[in-house]
C-alpha cells in the first residue's frame, strides 16, 4: 500500500522553459492595502502554520500565523486581514509569503490561492497572478520565489508578480500517472530537489534539477518532501518510518526520526481523508532539522499536530510547541 495516501495532483517533468508565463488573476487589493497601524511582525527563529483551537480536518478553520523561538520560547500567534496558509519569511526582503485559500473554506490546507507579501511594517503586496495550490517555498534570493500550484514549478520575481521560469509543467496526457509531491530550493539557489511519485509503481523517486540548465538526476528511489542543507552537501527527507538524512548524491542514508506512521494511515482510513506529513528543513548552520508531527492517535484531530526540532547529529529530539503545521526556519 502507498504510505501516502494524500492528496495529489498528475504532473510531469518537462525541460525548462524560459520567460514570463500569462497566468489568471485570482486576487486583487485596490490602492494601499495594509493590517492596522502599529502591526509589526514578531521576531522569532521559526514561523509556522498555527491552530488557534481544536481544530479537526472536517471542521472550519480559523487559522493563524505562528512564530516560535528553535528552544519553544517567545511563542506568538498573529492573524492577518486574510486566510493566510504555508508562510515563509524572508529576511532580506523584510517581511512574509503566504496563499490565501479562495477554494475551499473548510480544510485547513484546502484548495489554492493567490499569492501575497506582507512587509514588516504591514503593507500588502499583491502576486494574484501566482494562484498557489500546494506550497509557497523559501525565497531564493530578496525578490526570488519559488512558487507552486497544482500544475507547475516556478521561479517567481516578486517585485515584478512575473514568472521567470516555469521549471515543471504538467502534461496534457500522462499514460504512468506521474505526480509531483513536493519541491524545495538550495540555500544557494542553484538547484532544486523534488520528489516525482509513480502512482501505477506505487513509488517514489527523489530528483535534484539544475535551475540554470534545467538538467535532472536521480538520487534517491524512496522518500518525498526532501530538502537541501545549507552547505547543499546533505538532504533530508521522509521514508517509510521516518525522516532521513542522506548525502547529496544519495548515499549515506540515515534513519533520523523515528515515525508511526500506521497511525497516520489508519486514522485516514477511519474518516476517508488526507493527513498532514512531515517536511523536514534544515536550520541555516545545518545542525537541525524542524518538522511537524502528530503527537497520538487522532491524526485526523489537526490539534495534535506539534513542532519538533532533532539534531541532526545526535539525534536528539525536542517539541517546541503544540498545535502547528508545516514550521520553516527564518533564515
Amino acid at each position: 500500500m502507498n504510505m501516502k495516501k494524500r492528496i495529489e495532483f498528475t504532473l510531469t517533468i518537462l525541460a525548462v522553459v524560459f520567460g514570463s508565463a500569462c497566468l489568471p488573476f485570482y486576487g486583487f487589493i485596490s490602492g494601499t492595502d495594509r493590517e492596522p497601524a502599529g502591526f509589526s511582525i514578531p521576531k522569532a527563529d521559526i514561523i509556522y502554520q498555527a491552530l488557534n483551537h481544536r481544530l479537526s480536518i472536517q471542521d472550519e478553520s480559523n487559522n493563524l500565523i505562528g512564530f516560535v523561538n528553535a528552544d519553544g520560547s517567545g511563542n506568538t500567534l498573529i492573524k492577518l486581514k486574510y486566510r493566510a496558509y504555508n508562510p515563509v519569511f524572508s529576511v532580506e526582503a523584510g517581511g512574509l509569503y503566504f496563499r490565501e485559500n479562495l477554494t475551499d473554506r473548510i480544510e485547513l490546507q484546502g484548495g489554492g490561492g493567490p499569492t501575497y507579501f506582507l512587509s514588516s511594517s504591514g503593507i500588502y503586496k499583491d502576486c494574484g497572478s501566482f494562484y498557489t495550490g500546494q506550497f509557497i517555498f523559501p525565497v531564493l534570493t530578496t525578490s526570488y520565489l519559488l512558487e507552486s500550484d497544482s500544475s507547475e514549478i516556478e521561479l517567481a520575481d516578486m517585485k515584478t508578480c512575473k514568472v521567470i521560469k516555469r521549471l515543471l509543467e504538467i502534461p496534457t496526457r500522462d499514460p504512468e500517472l506521474r505526480v509531483i509531491d513536493s519541491a524545495y530550493p538550495s540555500f544557494s539557489g542553484k538547484s532544486m530537489i523534488f520528489t516525482e511519485t509513480f502512482r501505477l509503481q506505487q513509488k517514489d523517486v527523489i530528483y535534484i534539477m539544475d535551475i540554470e540548465t534545467g538538467s535532472v538526476r536521480e538520487v534517491l528511489q524512496a522518500g518525498y518532501n526532501a530538502s537541501f542543507s545549507p552547505d547543499d552537501q546533505r538532504i533530508a527527507y521522509v521514508g517509510d518510518n521516518g525522516i532521513y538524512i542522506a548525502n547529496a548524491d544519495g548515499t549515506g542514508s540515515k534513519l533520523i526520526v523515528r515515525i508511526d506512521f500506521n497511525s497516520y494511515w489508519e486514522s485516514a482510513d477511519r474518516s476517508s481523508s488526507s493527513v498532514e506529513t512531515p517536511y523536514p528543513f534544515w536550520s541555516s548552520d545545518g545542525t537541525s532539522l524542524v518538522y511537524h508531527k502528530c503527537t497520538n492517535f487522532d491524526c485526523q484531530d489537526l490539534s495534535n499536530f506539534s513542532i519538533y526540532k532533532v539534531d541532526v547529529n545526535s539525534g536528539q529530539e525536542q517539541k517546541i510547541v503544540d498545535g502547528g503545521l508545516y514550521p520553516v526556519w527564518i533564515k
